[in-house]
């Protein structure tokens, strides 16, 4: 078996790489507040703690 080459390597993880984040484009965010249609509501509040502050540590994903 042939090793494979920087170059070899670096071409095949370039072209791996999207269809690897394809497969979770139908995957819905739990938690996400959504419209009666299913769509994302960009209009909602945003999320508070307990004292009142919003809470944005998990809304970067």
């Amino acid at each position: 078996m042939q090793t494979l080459r920087p170059t070899q390597l670096a071409l095949f993880l370039i072209s791996v790489g999207p269809l690897c984040s394809a497969q979770w484009l139908d995957y819905p965010t739990p938690g996400v507040p959504r419209t009666k249609d299913g769509k994302v509501n960009l209009t909602a509040k945003t999320p508070r703690t307990r004292d009142g502050k919003p809470d944005l540590p998990g809304s970067g994903t």
